[in-house]
């Protein structure tokens, strides 16, 4: 700060009337640059983002006298011509161009406020040297050129790192947004517009000095668009959307993105004069990574404002803003650069097509890029991230010719691949530097910059997808098809452990907001339209190009790792919101292998899932996921129905055999804990029981059958509702051993009575939506205790069920009033008070009787059951129709041949379907993913009892 306080003084007399020659000295004009080159350096001495760095850029800005050195300074250095020798600009200083800066310099200098420039846009200055302009423009040729030029360098340096600094921070700052908006009220874009056309109609090539210039006006013009992606704190963001429109405004009027550009191209494919002290080919590429940023900075700022117009539908801020950076994302020149930048990039990584490009112009880009970022010793050959990504910026825009919307989808899909292939790239670096291998010296292949390659690759991805999502409708052409075949494999790949393990985990959210690819990009019919046959264009190329593979490796590396990356992805994948919706689709029409390993991979992390752990994590998620696509169909019979004879009805029970068990074991945990109601745990007790009463019922019917005592009038029910069906008898022991081995139903409700009771006693009535729940629950435990007398009446006594917690889960189910439910509850609490009392000893088994024995009567039971069930609405019409419509357990489990080991939780391998299996040598009818497995089964899990032949080996 002590070195600033000369600057306002110096600026003074830099801009002092230039016919009073005695006022202007050239060791005063070399001062201000040395000045000017040490602030420079002290700020670049600053990390971006750091705290401190901000202050000190503040505390200059904030400083009234510096701040308005400073503005005045800009006003007059960018009205300046390029650094001589430039002819056309130095015979003309006086006129033109050179006195449309006039204006801007007199009106600087009498003005330190930065409100100034308003007379010096460049429409008025047209005198002969009686302005400021004039004389600038003579003294830029004169014996102090290299002073004046320093002095412009600088000052455009300075500001340039001072926006740096402040926009760096997460928030925007009132400095940085009240210099911006001064910078573009003394039409500083319109200047720069100005410069760069007259240097692109220039008809000299420029020299290394005047190139290495541009390239700080190139870098000015990007700082002051990075004001367009900035968050503003709280409270300012009225004055965020005004400074954005004003930019964008300015932008367009200006047209400096379209004259900019075309000065790009000429110092590209044109060249710089040789004999200068500088680098010019490193000067041109620069060059072209500061434009292409510009560029990105304008079109994210345009699909924010997009969106958040889609979202209220209101002409006004929004609305301007967005027609006018639209407007300037489509200029002609504009984007051709970023193309032409973009494609070199793409033919230099790949060697692919240049889809017409002339092959010198290619030659051209290419030599520049590549000699400006060679690779080192033990980097890779990475480009400059500003490329790739502005060529991405640029596949954004409304297609439009040259690029029609194919074009862009092959581009992008390529751009997609390149980024995909770096990542792999990268992730063999690392393993050569952790081995202490040289690594990728010298290699050849053009990679995407490491913490780039999830940006570039997701984003190609997104918006291809956007634009194949609306051809691939109903008779899609066949180019649609393949491309979009081809962006899901792509996607697969992004999410591959390459990918995922070379990106920044930081980086990796804003990817998956929403859980974008399962939840947002899947393509899906209308809620509650029936499945069709066959499946729509859009969801068929999803599902061919390997989206299920893909999402059961990402939950199985992740549930292995759960510090991993893949979990970042998992846990946004696996949010609430319309699961039976987007899960039926996948069960429907994926391939029935695929789906079912899927379906036994979440079982898998279902056993794996620890209920103590945090509700946020992604066990739990897990948890909530497997109850929602249960909970919906069962709750809605017309989904059992329309899921009779489909590939959804065989794989929903497959999931309820895998799941129900897992999730019962969670729900026993979770209400041993006796979470206090209306907590997160409370909540998630009930979302795991909602699901396994509601297929409870349906799964004691099917089993119900086999039942001769009193079992008539159910028999018939069944009977009726599958004619055609396998055999409900021979399929018995399949429900009876999910029901009581898998489910554990007796001990579940016997829980279950206990956690609604101390809730009940806690908050003194069940909140909304577990109102219901006495009564589902008493219905459940009725239907139990009439098919399963035995096992209720010799449960343990941790696992019993106390008849007094019946009867006031009876009193709270019968809140409306007494009715047959209220009857047949108080049944079974009386027949569990006499059962007690004789001491449980005559149970034989059989339903009947059970029942006969407190006095019920079973087939009146039954019925009571079936009507309460139609009479609260959750299953409307037969029950037994609806119980039917379920696929047997064995032909469900045939879908997929997995460890026969119960408790097996490994997830070695891609894909439960590529598992290779071990067969049991003594039966060869049980098989295991591992030895582990198959001797834990043979020692606890009771295969040693059940293994037909394995009788020699029994008493080892």
């Amino acid at each position: 700060m002590n070195a600033l306080r000369r600057l306002p003084v110096l600026a003074d007399m830099l801009l002092a009337d230039p016919t009073d020659t005695a006022q202007i000295r050239i060791d005063d004009v070399e001062e201000l640059a040395e000045l000017l080159e040490t602030v420079r350096d002290n700020l670049a001495q600053f990390h971006m983002g750091s705290a401190e760095g901000a202050a000190a850029a503040a505390s200059i800005l904030e400083d009234a006298a510096l701040h308005s050195a400073l503005l005045r300074l800009m006003a007059a250095v960018v009205r300046w011509p390029l650094p001589a020798p430039f002819s056309n600009l130095a015979s003309d200083s006086g006129s033109g161009t050179s006195g449309d800066g006039s204006g801007g310099s007199t009106s600087a200098g009498s003005s330190g406020s930065g409100g100034s420039g308003t007379g010096g846009s460049g429409s008025g200055g047209t005198g002969t040297g009686g302005s400021s302009g004039g004389g600038t423009g003579e003294l830029n040729i004169g014996e102090g050129i290299q002073a004046y030029a320093d002095v412009a360098w600088g000052t455009c340096a300075i500001v340039e790192g001072l926006l740096l600094l402040l926009y760096e921070q997460p928030r925007a700052l009132p400095a940085a947004s009240c210099f911006v908006q001064k910078l573009l009220r003394m039409h500083t874009l319109q200047c720069l517009a100005r410069r760069f056309a007259a240097a692109a109609d220039s008809a000299e090539a420029l020299t290394a000095r005047q190139a290495r210039y541009t390239k700080v006006l190139f870098d000015l013009l990007d700082s002051l668009l990075f004001t367009l992606q900035k968050v503003p704190e709280q409270g300012g963001e009225a004055l965020q959307a005004s400074l954005c429109q004003e930019l964008a405004e300015a932008l367009r009027d200006s047209r400096v993105m379209e004259h900019a550009a075309r000065l790009l191209l000429r110092l590209v494919l044109g060249g710089v004069s040789p004999g200068g002290a500088l680098s010019a080919t490193y000067d041109t590429a620069e060059t072209s990574c500061s434009y292409a940023t510009a560029y990105r900075h304008i079109a994210v700022q345009y699909r924010n404002t997009t969106v958040q117009y889609k979202s209220t539908r209101e002409e006004g801020q929004d609305a301007s803003t967005c027609a006018a950076l639209r407007e300037v994302l489509s200029g002609r020149c504009a984007r051709h650069v970023v193309l032409l930048h973009g494609l070199a990039v793409l033919c230099m990584a790949d060697g692919g097509p240049t889809y017409g490009l002339p092959e010198d112009v290619q030659q051209a880009v290419s030599a520049r890029l590549a000699q400006a970022f060679p690779p080192g010793l033990q980097e890779p050959h990475s480009v400059a991230e500003a490329i790739p990504v502005g060529l991405l910026a640029a596949l954004d825009v409304e297609p439009s010719p040259p690029v029609n919307a194919r074009a862009a989808v092959l581009l992008l899909l390529r751009l997609a691949r390149a980024a995909v292939s770096s990542g792999d790239a990268w992730a063999v670096h690392a393993q050569q530097e952790g081995a202490g291998v040289p690594a990728h010296a010298g290699v050849e292949q053009l990679m995407v910059p490491r913490d780039k390659v999830i940006l570039v690759a997701f984003g190609s991805l997104e918006v291809a997808w956007r634009l194949l999502r609306v051809r691939l409708t109903a008779h899609p052409p066949a180019w649609a098809k393949e491309a979009g075949v081809e962006c899901w494999r792509l996607v697969a790949a992004v999410l591959g452990q390459n990918m995922l393990r070379t990106a920044d985990p930081a980086s990796l959210l804003p990817c998956w907001v929403d859980g974008q690819p399962l939840h947002r990009w899947v393509p899906l019919l209308p809620a509650g339209e029936p499945l069709p046959p066959t499946p729509p264009p859009g969801l068929a190329v999803v599902l061919a190009g390997g989206f299920l593979p893909c999402l059961e490796r990402l939950l199985r590396r992740a549930g292995e790792e759960p510090d991993g990356p893949e979990s970042v992805v998992m846990g946004a994948l696996l949010r609430d919101g319309h699961t039976w919706h987007v899960w039926a689709h996948l069960l429907e029409y994926g391939e029935p292998r695929q789906a079912a390993a899927l379906v036994a991979t979440l079982g898998k992390l279902l056993r794996r899932a620890n209920w103590a752990v945090a509700p946020s994590g992604n066990g739990r998620k897990v948890m909530r996921l497997c109850a929602a696509v249960l909970d919906s169909p069962s709750r809605f019979p017309s989904r059992l129905v329309d899921a009779e004879g489909r590939e959804v009805g065989r794989l929903l029970m497959y999931a309820a055999c895998v799941w129900l068990p897992a999730l019962s074991d969670h729900a026993l945990q979770a209400m041993a804990a006796q979470p206090a109601p209306g907590t997160a745990d409370s909540e998630d007790v009930w979302d795991f029981l909602r699901p396994l009463l509601c297929w409870l019922p349906l799964l004691v019917l099917r089993c119900a059958i086999r039942s001769t005592a009193g079992a008539a009038a159910g028999g018939r029910a069944m009977v009726a509702a599958d004619p055609g069906g396998c055999s409900a008898a021979d399929d018995a022991g399949g429900w009876r051993l999910l029901l009581l081995k898998g489910m554990r139903v007796v001990p579940l409700l016997g829980a279950a009575l206990r956690h609604a009771a101390l809730q009940l006693a806690q908050a003194g009535v069940l909140p909304l939506p577990q109102a219901g729940f006495c009564a589902v629950l008493a219905l459940n435990c009725c239907a139990v205790a009439a098919v399963f007398p035995h096992e209720v009446l010799n449960a343990a006594t941790s696992s019993a069920w106390p008849p007094e917690l019946l009867r006031t889960l009876l009193l709270e189910a019968q809140t409306g009033g007494p009715g047959t439910d209220g009857n047949i509850a108080a049944a079974l609490a009386t027949w569990l008070e006499g059962a007690s009392a004789g001491g449980n000893s005559s149970s034989s088994g059989s339903r009947g009787a059970g029942f006969g024995r407190g006095g019920g009567d079973t087939e009146a039971l039954w019925r009571g059951c079936e009507h309460y069930i139609a009479m609260m609405g959750l299953i409307p019409g037969k029950f037994g129709e609806m119980s039917a419509r379920l696929v047997p357990p064995a032909e469900a489990r045939g879908l997929l041949r997995t460890c026969s080991y119960p408790g097996c939780t490994s997830l070695a391998g891609d894909s439960e379907a590529d598992a290779r299996m071990r067969w049991c040598r003594f039966c060869n009818s049980c098989c295991y993913c591992c030895g582990e497995c198959q001797l834990s089964h043979w020692r606890e899990g009771g295969h040693k009892e059940a293994c037909p032949g394995g009788a020699k080996a029994r008493p080892g």
